[in-house]
């Protein structure tokens, strides 16, 4: 997962470049849709200008006029033009410490709130949107490196720049430091467009250091990037978090605030789930998981407190069996929260001891399985064996998925009405099937082919131990069944080659077991059984689930 978030970083700063350059382009070639885009920019400044918070207001302005009063001549009544811009952007790139910085950080200033009062200071200063953009691009690229070399430190010496937070460099240049950051986060807080909003934090993010320098600001930044992490777009989710994720690294007092909030993001975000959100969801679960594994003995805590309250909820409801307390349990934001936590175990169960909160969450999902039976229920009881196979692959212990499968997987009719309306099943944003659907040709082709994934998963990752045979007894059994009573002519054939896979995997493995001289308590002897030939990989059975588990991905059948 950490792996994936870096690469999708290096990806969205790729991203961010072609911005700047295809903005540039469009500027230069005096492209009217660029002209537009400024416009309606614009426009969501003045929708936005009047939800400013008044004492916010007060202390940027504080330190705006910190800023002005360095300045002996300030340029307040002067119209900026494209070409006064251009030259102070020139002069502060070849020497940062000249007099002109304090200029273009007053002219940044009156950038972030250009439109949002049309008889501003800032609207009358501005000569066009061109000058606008000039003035936004070049400090949100290039601040970062302008304050580092004022202060003479390398681009990732984060503890030097923490070191210096009390010397007389960082005193001389704060009312810069400050006026900088406080005004992009006037900017953060008027933008409304996904576009700009991923561009802006992409650029702040190496300023993140400068941020953790001053907690109150630190506190009202991670407000607006937890905001824009949830607001549904995925490269504005994605930049966001991983500003996110710095700023508690470098905060270690920050991160209990960041947990907090970004948990009761998560949460209010999947109360729903359907076809449009299912991606975001997925990327928020496993970002909100990396920030929970940055510090797994503080954040256990809070892991603890919650699968606490999953299980109360449970106790309550198989207590009581009453509608409004199994709504508590039959909802979303009950299940996307409990796949947080299997997520989380799954990550961190290796490095870190979570044996104490392990049994919790399995008897809760299968709690859930017991409290909610029957077929309309199979896409949740999928779900939940999906989770146990991810808790049994991290642990290496095993868990009767096939339980929570088989019962349901009982047709016995196919409505006529329906072998000729193929009505869409999309399993992954399902918990409950509609009544109207139980009988579909189409549903019950899904339910069996996503048990098939399910089944196989399971079976793969027991399919070189020394008790693959006792394993696959039973499922055996009750797969032969269904393969008996199934009325769908399709579905005979994926049953029939996962039957032949399992026992032909059983007959291998008890071939195997028949030669071998050690006892089953012998643990070294049984963990060391076929892992030859279990890191070649070339096992028939291991080849069989590589195809299921393409197949899957190709016709889109993912169930979390």
């Amino acid at each position: 997962m950490g792996i994936y978030l870096r690469v999708m970083a290096i990806y969205q700063r790729i991203q961010s470049v072609c911005t700047i350059l295809t903005v540039r382009m469009a500027m230069f070639s005096k492209d009217p849709e660029f002209a537009n885009f400024l416009e309606k920019w614009q426009s969501e400044l003045v929708s936005h200008g009047s939800k400013e918070d008044s004492d916010e207001e007060d202390e940027m302005d504080s330190m705006h006029d910190g800023v002005d009063s360095g300045d002996r001549n300030p340029p307040n009544d002067k119209i900026l033009t494209s070409k006064t811009i251009s030259e102070w952007c020139q002069l502060v790139s070849k020497e940062p410490k000249t007099p002109v910085l304090r200029n273009l950080l007053n002219a940044f200033r009156d950038a972030c709130r250009f439109g949002v009062n049309s008889n501003s200071l800032s609207m009358q200063r501005l000569q066009s949107t061109e000058v606008f953009y000039q003035i936004i691009s070049f400090v949100l690229a290039e601040a970062d490196n302008i304050l580092r070399a004022l202060l003479d430190i390398s681009d990732d010496d984060k503890g030097k720049i923490m070191n210096l937070r009390h010397g007389n460099k960082w005193q001389a240049i704060e009312p810069l430091i400050k006026s900088y950051l406080w005004n992009s986060l006037d900017l953060l807080s008027q933008l409304t467009d996904n576009q700009m909003l991923t561009f802006v934090v992409t650029q702040l993010r190496p300023s993140a250091v400068f941020f953790s320098a001053y907690p109150s600001t630190s506190g009202k930044l991670l407000k607006i990037l937890i905001r824009l992490w949830a607001s549904g777009d995925q490269n504005l989710s994605l930049s966001s978090f991983l500003m996110i994720r710095e700023l508690a690294s470098l905060l270690p007092d920050c991160l209990d605030l960041c947990l907090t909030k970004a948990y009761n993001a998560y949460l209010a975000s999947s109360k729903l789930v359907d076809n449009r959100n299912i991606k975001h969801i997925e990327l928020f679960m496993n970002c909100l998981v990396e920030l929970y594994s940055l510090d797994v003995h503080k954040s256990s805590e809070r892991v603890v407190t919650s699968v606490g309250q999953l299980s109360a909820i449970l106790r309550q409801a198989s207590k009581t069996k009453e509608k409004e307390d199994l709504l508590k349990i039959d909802n979303w934001q009950y299940i996307n929260c409990l796949n947080l936590w299997v997520r989380f175990i799954c990550v961190n169960y290796k490095d870190c001891d979570l044996r104490t909160l392990l049994p919790t969450v399995v008897q809760i999902i299968r709690g859930v399985a017991h409290l909610l039976p029957g077929i309309r229920y199979l896409p949740l009881r999928l779900k939940l064996a999906q989770m146990l196979n991810e808790l049994s692959n991290c642990n290496q212990m095993f868990f009767p998925v096939p339980s929570l499968i088989f019962g349901c997987l009982e047709f016995r009719e196919i409505s006529q009405k329906e072998q000729t309306q193929k009505t869409k099943i999309h399993f992954s944003s399902l918990l409950k099937v509609p009544r109207n659907l139980l009988k579909s040709r189409y549903f019950q082709e899904q339910c069996i082919l996503s048990a098939i994934d399910v089944l196989s998963a399971h079976f793969a990752q027991w399919s070189y131990h020394v008790s693959f045979p006792e394993v696959a007894t039973i499922p055996l059994i009750l797969l032969k069944r269904l393969h008996e009573q199934t009325p769908i002519e399709s579905l005979h054939r994926p049953l029939k080659r996962l039957i032949d896979q399992v026992s032909e995997n059983r007959d291998f493995v008890q071939r195997k077991r028949e030669v071998v001289s050690f006892s089953p308590n012998d643990q070294s002897a049984v963990e060391s059984f076929l892992q030859d030939e279990k890191i070649s990989g070339n096992a028939s059975f291991t080849q069989f689930y590589a195809s299921v588990s393409k197949n899957s991905q190709t016709r889109g059948r993912k169930l979390l």
